[in-house]
């Protein structure tokens, strides 16, 4: 008998059997298709075709002895070739050259009183093994066999809720068109509101780029629902004082340790997985951030449209600025957390290399990833009831050595506790040290790698990316971390989002503020309010190597700080415009990573003739993919067990901030097919739930659509269209006016009783109408700032001015032994080897320190007012005659003592003092760009001019024509520098000296001499750039660089054609040697498809006769039914054929007594 090696052979009982000599007739098919059902034998070949013939290999149909039994067999070969077409006749060359063999297959059935964890992988494989002696089976059928034996196994004996894994869903199951064009041109009328002024200030007029999908049309007039305009209604919003919104979680004892170790030993790993810069984000502590943004976003968060209203403007967190902020992917692998049951658990697929056990689907670790958190928590005596989560620290405590155990400090400018000094510059050294033999593990003994780094991960997403509860760890992100820990890229960031967008929604919408247990990664939300809104938080100096390389923006937060004043805050959301001394918004922040040449161009979302999709082929090309990701509108997703929350996506509401014009947005989400209510999934089935999760991740994720889309430039100017600010007005504007009006006064008062502080290390914003110019400083460009204190706004970049002795008394260039110009003391008082030049102080009051150049103090009174500093140019004035309005007054700022008056006579550039506490050194907002000012200075660097400052001598008569030959020689000399020439400047430095150590000994004015010395100190700093520029050094043009790019333009075009030349005739080449396969993969899956279509129209055929089936048993009981109803029908109108007679013959009885009865009375009567 001719035997079959597949799992179960279906017997063909009702075959007649042709003779003695006849044995047995089998067709074969795989795992649970259905049995063949009797018929022609060409219906059977027709069921055995649709049963994945091509899956099978070899078709076996039976085995023959004799004769007449050959002659069926062929028959039964004839109808096959007749079902399958001539190319499975390679199918049957051999089936009578097959030996027989009497392996008999075996159907799996699991028992009754079975062990719930039984039978065991090894069991398994022996049984599959035995049953395949010569191993000549095929792999497929082999690892069916295998997944048919794990139904209804738990090897966790019920300790984990199991719930399956998200279905894998057909690219073409997504059913939405994608538009031509996601950026289209629209005009405009933009223009401007203002909550106070009530009006619509019109800006401009003209074409602008808008995200689809959006249209120039009004939205129906509604009524404002945030949190902060309900308040407004009633007493003011106060939260608790023991509210947890908006607390970061600080890392455990040891994530430290555990952090850095594998940053350094699987630095690769989490790179191919997409995020070695999060977890590097993760090293510092960010819990002492203040939380009053996070209740400023809760207050005006806009549940209905995912956004948050600032002003009159719409702002949400996208993914690409959470992707900027946090350093998380956008696209990969969708992201859930569950725990499978163990047909997912440990399904298997064919392997590359052809291992007859094929290949784990879920990572190897990731059973045993489960086994080790299933014995921690048995071992640590926790509630049986809380499976789900156990605590942190016990997590860390089961992997980590003792000695790991403890809280360790990081700072941003030495990372790795690497010993270095503050001020060091960081190299890949130091920031990110390779891993060497010198490491050692911190793991326990017998804990193997992989599972050290899965444990670190599983610790990451639950305290770190998603925490759901403070201080907890959940078994379901084991999954993702085994996933991640494997390689394999996640989407993480629009799962982070979707928990972010619900969150708030639950906030922003519950009636009361006492809310406990919703914890969100609260640091991603500060970074990216750091983002939009300029002077949030006063951040320290962000070390140069992080910002070069695009690390999270979250980075710039450790440490930082921010105002505590609610009231300002509020005022901000209200009318951004009247806290402008303090906050400015910023729309687009230049702080995603995409290719520079690609800025301002269109690209195409398509697909090349290989099917591949071309943002995901070239270099830098999968930014771009994220980046057109995070412009589409869709649904985000996150799946956590069997729940799964679905949270509306629209960036199409804050196109400006994807550098765009802003109209009114149109709703892109596409339809959720089988659910009415996307905020009550738990009303839909199991089945659908996970299926409809299934499809917005692919629909959210989709690539290769044929769209075209536009990378806006990063300076990029956009509006706001009249239309939709008209909207604004009409549904939002009293509930504004009202907000802004009622914290206004307020907001004045604390400005009153404070003081106004100037900002620190920020840039002066300046606000024109119908241009985005909200000026916005990250630390890409970042600079040494002051010392913070809590609720002190940042100073802005003026000159510097009159500063406290406490706070500066440290500065090395107010202790500098040089004495300036001009120093005069009162009498009876002697001269502070410390005192600036030209300080005159008052009897009996000490001088400041830091007072600068011609500061005069008066006895008393009040202080003299002064003109705004003005844009000054030194060469315009006479030498020997300045004007009287040249001088630059100091601006208000901190006192030096009290009651001290300054009136600033001659004050152009400040006194230098440390880094470690000066802002970033610039020149006032009123000078142009490119005026030489002694207050410009690189940032960072520490300037001290080589130039001497002189004590003058007594004037003689002929003081007057030398100091004019002098200043006649220092105005040549000045005018003689040429830039180009370093002859010409390269000692100009002593030479000025020297003019103006004479003019200083000729007794010239303390103003001139000062003036003179500030426009040398001035060319010094110039000079002292020109030193550093190399063109200068090798003497090369413009041209010639120009040339030298041209040519190595031209070598790396000719060698880009040479080798697509190569590759085209090695595709060629390879072509050829190989056509013969190809052609066979075509026939092959020409096969294939007219196999599929055959079982997809014999499966219509057996559906319909199904349904034909039941349709005609119906009609005949319905039949049935219709004759005995029938029947029935007669009877009741016969019978009340006979009621209504006999009633009519009772109304007659009943009227003739009725006449009867009054004859009878009148004849009585009559007897009276």
């Amino acid at each position: 008998m001719v035997g079959e090696w597949m799992m179960d052979p279906i017997k063909i009982p009702w075959f007649r059997h042709p003779g003695s000599s006849w044995s047995l007739v089998y067709l074969v098919r795989g795992g649970s298709r259905p049995n063949l059902t009797e018929g022609s034998l060409s219906a059977a070949m027709g069921c055995f075709v649709q049963g994945y013939l091509v899956e099978l290999g070899w078709i076996w149909v039976a085995a023959v002895d004799g004769a007449i039994g050959r002659d069926v067999f062929s028959q039964v070969c004839l109808e096959v070739k007749n079902c399958c077409g001539d190319r499975t006749r390679s199918c049957f060359e051999g089936v009578n050259k097959c030996p027989p063999t009497n392996v008999e297959m075996f159907r799996w059935q699991r028992p009754d009183d079975f062990p719930p964890g039984e039978p065991s992988e090894a069991v398994i494989w022996d049984a599959i093994d035995r049953h395949d002696p010569r191993g000549d089976a095929d792999v497929r059928d082999r690892l069916e066999q295998h997944q048919d034996m794990l139904q209804g196994r738990d090897v966790f004996h019920s300790f984990f809720a199991r719930s399956p894994l998200l279905p894998e869903c057909p690219p073409e199951s997504v059913g939405f068109e994608d538009p031509s064009q996601w950026v289209s041109s629209l005009r405009l009328q933009c223009g401007e509101y203002h909550p106070l002024e009530s009006s619509i200030a019109p800006v401009s007029w003209g074409t602008c780029d808008i995200l689809e999908p959006a249209a120039d049309t009004a939205e129906p007039v509604g009524q404002s629902g945030l949190l902060s305009h309900r308040q407004l209604q009633s007493t003011p919003l106060e939260w608790p004082r023991d509210s947890t919104v908006g607390r970061v979680q600080s890392p455990v004892s040891g994530y430290v340790h555990w952090a850095r170790y594998v940053l350094q030993a699987h630095r690769s790993t989490l790179q191919t997985a997409g995020i070695y810069e999060a977890v590097y984000a993760s090293l510092f502590d960010y819990g002492r951030l203040p939380s009053s943004w996070a209740r400023g976003l809760v207050e005006f968060w806009d549940a209905g449209r995912g956004t948050c209203w600032i002003g009159a403007e719409e702002f949400t967190v996208t993914l690409s600025d959470l992707q900027a902020v946090s350093g998380l992917p956008v696209f990969g692998h969708h992201f859930e957390e569950c725990v499978p049951p163990d047909e997912q658990l440990f399904q298997r697929v064919p392997s590359a290399d052809g291992d007859r056990r094929g290949r784990s689907v879920l990572p190897d670790v990731y059973p045993v990833a489960l086994q080790h958190y299933r014995q921690t928590f048995r071992a640590s005596d926790l509630s049986r009831r809380a499976r789900a989560s156990m605590p942190a620290d016990v997590w860390v405590r089961s992997f980590l050595q003792e000695g790991y155990l403890s809280t360790v400090g990081v700072s941003l400018h030495d990372p790795f506790g690497l010993g270095l000094q503050r001020g060091t510059v960081l190299s890949e050294e130091t920031a990110e040290p390779t891993f060497t033999s010198d490491c050692t593990s911190p793991g326990l003994p017998g804990v193997r790698e992989d599972l050290l780094l899965v444990g670190f991960l599983a610790l990451w997403l639950s305290t770190f990316v998603l925490p759901l509860r403070t201080g907890s760890l959940r078994c379901s992100v084991l999954l993702a971390a085994s996933q991640l820990a494997s390689g394999q890229r996640l989407s993480l960031a629009p799962a982070v989002l979707a928990r972010v967008y619900r969150v708030l929604r639950t906030l922003s919408e519950a009636s009361s503020l006492e809310v406990r247990d919703l914890v969100l990664p609260w640091q991603y939300l500060y970074a990216w309010v750091h983002l939009h809104v300029q002077g949030a938080f006063s951040c320290l100096e962000t070390p140069g190597y992080f910002l070069q390389r695009g690390y999270p923006t979250v980075l710039q937060l450790f440490q930082a700080s921010s105002t505590l004043e609610s009231e300002r805050i509020r005022l901000f959301f209200f009318a951004p415009q009247s806290v402008t001394d303090r906050f400015a918004l910023v729309h687009q922040p230049d702080t995603v990573s995409l290719p520079p040449h690609q800025r301002g161009t269109v690209v195409v979302d398509g697909v090349d003739r290989r099917g591949r999709r071309t943002l995901l082929l070239r270099r830098q090309s999968l930014a771009v993919a994220e980046y057109f990701i995070s412009m589409r509108p869709g649904w985000l997703c996150y799946r956590a067990g069997a729940v799964v929350t679905l949270e509306g996506y629209q960036p199409n509401r804050v196109a400006r901030q994807f550098g765009y014009s802003q109209a009114t947005a149109l709703d892109g989400r596409p339809v959720v097919p089988g659910v009415t209510d996307v905020l009550h999934m738990e009303t839909v089935p199991q089945e659908t739930r996970f299926f409809t999760a299934a499809l917005t991740w692919l629909h959210l994720l989709r690539l290769g659509t044929g769209s075209s889309f536009l990378l806006a430039q990063p300076s990029s100017s956009t509006g706001v269209s009249f239309t939709r600010l008209t909207w604004v007005r009409l549904s939002f504007g009293p509930a504004l006016e009202h907000g802004a009006r009622r914290y206004e006064p307020r907001v004045r008062e604390l400005g009153s009783s404070r003081g106004r502080r100037p900002r620190r290390g920020s840039p002066v914003a300046t606000f024109e109408r119908g241009t985005d110019t909200e000026a916005h400083t990250t630390a890409r460009a970042a600079a040494p700032s002051s010392p913070r204190a809590t609720g002190v706004a940042p100073e802005p970049l003026y000159t510097e001015t009159v500063r406290s002795p406490r706070r500066h008394a440290s500065s090395p260039r107010a202790s500098s032994p040089r004495m300036p110009v001009g120093v005069h003391s009162s009498p009876g008082r002697a001269s502070s080897p410390r005192m600036p030049v030209g300080v005159h102080t008052s009897p009996g009051r000490a001088s400041s320190p830091r007072m600068p150049v011609g500061v005069h103090t008066s006895p008393g009174g009040p202080r003299e007012s002064s003109p705004r500093l003005r844009s000054l140019d030194p060469t315009s004035f006479s030498t020997l005659d300045p004007p009287d309005d040249y001088f630059c007054p100091a601006y208000p700022g901190e006192s030096s003592g009290a009651g001290a008056d300054i009136v600033a006579e001659f004050t152009f550039f400040p006194e230098g003092h440390p880094t470690d506490f000066a802002g970033p050194s610039s020149a006032p907002a009123s000078f142009p760009a490119g005026s030489a000012s002694p207050s410009t200075a690189l940032e960072g660097f520490e300037y001290a001019s080589e130039i001497s400052c002189h004590v003058p001598l007594l004037p003689d008569s002929r003081s007057a024509d030398r100091c004019s030959h002098t200043a006649a020689l220092l105005k040549d000399l000045i005018f003689s520098i040429d830039p180009r020439s370093p002859a010409s400047w390269i000692e100009f430095v002593p030479t000025a000296d020297r003019l103006l150590g004479v003019l200083a000994s000729f007794g010239v004015s303390t103003t001139e001499l000062v003036f003179w010395e500030s426009l040398c100190r001035a060319l010094e700093y110039q000079i002292r750039r020109l030193r550093d520029l190399s063109v200068l050094r090798t003497r090369v043009t413009l041209p010639e660089l120009e040339e030298r790019v041209t040519r190595r333009r031209e070598a790396a075009d000719d060698t880009h054609d040479r080798f697509d030349s190569s590759a085209v005739a090695l595709r060629r080449h390879r072509e050829s040697t190989s056509r013969m396969d190809t052609e066979v993969s075509e026939l092959t899956t020409r096969v294939r498809s007219l196999w599929r279509d055959i079982k997809e129209v014999m499966s219509k055929k057996t559906d319909v006769e199904e349904r034909r089936g039941r349709r005609g048993r119906l009609t005949s009981r319905e039949e049935q039914r219709y004759l005995a109803l029938q029947q029935e029908m007669v009877a009741a109108d016969s019978s009340l054929t006979q009621a209504v007679e006999e009633l009519q013959t009772a109304q007659l009885e009943f009227q003739t007594l009725d006449e009867i009865t009054v004859q009878l009375e009148s004849l009585q009567a009559r007897l009276y």
